[in-house]
């Protein structure tokens, strides 16, 4: 196999410029390019915007506004096995109503209809579902959980992979729905996730509140690996959970991967 000099795969978008050329209107219906790796796919279209109220370059994606549609951003795919790979998302949700009618997941899916995206984990009540047959690790909030609150989960064939809450040897065993990031949902706040999948296919999680000066924490890790020969897409995803459009701002989504090459 032909191997050159870019060996590292990198994406990223600071949404500086218009999204897909334009300041403020209704995505392609079948995907939208953003620059930078990076693109914006959903059920059923939407808007997006440039946020010009804040500096540093922010993406506002408005959902459509049936239930159950979506907008994601995603880049991909990646594999394991080629050298690992990291995700990083500085995310906020605008609106205080969309903390108990919408979900959102932050990660790496296996599964991910670029036509019809669902969401790779979500939570009813005290039930964490693991959709689709591949492999996903992030964190999630659903609306639709009693306990609002954002998770470090992983999963593979539809069911929960093992997990802690510890660095190396020990810690607390999660459960299968998910590792608490001990952070909530407020409105208009700034988190920032970052996932990492290591060559072996475990994976690991880290949360951080901006607003309060809080720097990315570990929060959680597979104890289980993922198909290290299974590709996966980095994905920003938010879903309605009532029959009304809801909002996410992305300030920055980007991360790194490694060719397919041999050693």
């Amino acid at each position: 196999m032909a191997k050159g000099s870019y060996g590292r795969i990198h994406y990223f978008n600071d949404f500086t410029s218009p999204p897909g050329g334009i300041t403020t209107g209704v995505p392609d219906a079948g995907s939208t390019n953003l620059g930078g790796g990076v693109g914006l796919i959903g059920v059923n279209e939407g808007v997006i915007a440039l946020t010009v109220d804040e500096p540093g370059g922010i993406i506002d994606i408005t959902t459509d506004t049936g239930d159950n549609d979506n907008q994601a951003l995603v880049a991909g795919t990646f594999k394991p096995a080629d050298g690992g790979f990291w995700m990083e998302c500085r995310f906020k949700i605008p609106d205080s109503v969309a903390a108990t009618r919408a979900a959102v997941f932050v990660g790496f899916s296996e599964t991910l209809a670029l036509d019809t995206p669902v969401m790779p984990a979500e939570t009813a009540t005290t039930t964490t579902t693991y959709n689709g047959s591949g492999g996903m690790a992030g964190f999630v909030f659903d609306s639709d959980a009693t306990t609002i609150a954002w998770r470090f989960v992983a999963g593979d064939g539809g069911a929960a992979l093992a997990t802690s809450d510890k660095e190396g040897s020990g810690g607390t065993v999660g459960g299968a729905i998910g590792i608490s990031a001990a952070a909530t949902i407020t409105a208009d706040k700034w988190y920032v996730a970052r996932v990492e999948i290591t060559p072996a296919g475990m994976a690991r999680g880290y949360f951080g509140d901006i607003d309060t000066d809080e720097e990315l924490r570990f929060i959680g890790r597979s104890t289980a690996a993922l198909g290290t020969a299974d590709s996966f897409h980095a994905v920003a995803l938010i879903e309605n959970r009532s029959a009304a459009n809801e909002r996410l701002e992305v300030d920055y989504f980007g991360g790194e991967a490694w060719r397919d090459w041999p050693p």
